[in-house]
């Protein structure tokens, strides 16, 4: 049997209803033998049995835990740079929990883009904040993976209100080291409402030649988007009452995104 050209990795925390969503949607979608390995970044029990049921169904995929030694983007980065030491395969794949290719053969159109100079494609930023959109961050990505290893790449963030987070330093070592990216054409449904995801507040990534979306990114896989929502119910104005409501909102919506990617995938 053929080995693996390409490894999919992933961090979870409290996020294992979308990477149910996004592991179907490789199964269903990946032309090439693959394997994924996930890791669960200190999710609560909950989260981490229904991940450990989830995950159990695919004998592609590996699962392991550990407990952050920082919060938030840091502890991300952590779980990243040992997840991508784990990498194997010609081929790395790093996936946020809440966004999923929906491309059939995704892969091998991204595979065949890649060459001499070209060694990593990917979904940037949206733009308007802090980070550079002119490079692939982590949120759906592919690259040439001993290009990868041999730059060094500390995934952690440094600088967060710099625009230096989560993976800032591949853009800083790919292109330092004369290597070119591609990236996919983000469109943010806050303005962009020609998409599947209009009613929603997430970032569509499509891809040149094709016309149909590529991958979609909800953005706010744990906490559901509570900050996102503040002018949606700003007459609300009990503290509590309108934290409530907004969670109330973002379940609403992750619900609707996880709906519309299924009916994406099975129509292929």
């Amino acid at each position: 049997m053929a080995e693996e050209l390409l490894t999919v990795v992933t961090v979870n925390y409290n996020s294992s209803k979308f990477l149910k969503l996004s592991l179907s949607a490789l199964a269903k979608l990946t032309k090439n033998k693959y394997k994924v390995i996930i890791c669960d970044n200190g999710s609560s029990h909950f989260d981490k049995r229904r991940l450990k049921t989830v995950a159990s169904k695919y004998s592609n995929a590996e699962l392991f835990w550990r407990k952050q030694s920082a919060p938030g983007s840091m502890g991300h980065g952590e779980a990243l740079n040992i997840l991508i030491e784990k990498i194997n395969t010609p081929y790395g794949v790093l996936l946020d929990a809440d966004a999923a290719f929906l491309k059939k053969e995704w892969d091998e159109i991204l595979i065949n883009q890649l060459d001499d100079k070209v060694k990593i494609i990917g979904a940037p930023p949206v733009k308007g904040g802090t980070k550079p959109t002119d490079f692939p961050l982590i949120y759906a990505v592919i690259f040439d993976t001993m290009v990868f290893k041999s730059l060094g790449i500390d995934m952690r963030p440094k600088d967060i209100k710099a625009g230096q987070d989560v993976g800032w330093e591949m853009r800083e070592k790919f292109l330092k080291n004369g290597y070119k990216c591609e990236t996919f054409d983000t469109r943010y449904t806050l303005e962009y409402k020609e998409g599947p995801f209009r009613d929603i507040i997430c970032a569509e990534f499509y891809q040149r030649d094709y016309d149909e979306i590529f991958a979609c990114h909800f953005g706010r896989g744990s906490s559901l988007g509570a900050a996102k929502y503040k002018e949606w119910n700003k007459l609300l104005s009990l503290p509590i009452i309108n934290y409530i409501a907004r969670k109330i909102k973002g379940y609403m919506e992750r619900e609707k995104w996880l709906s519309i990617c299924r009916g994406i995938i099975n129509s292929q």
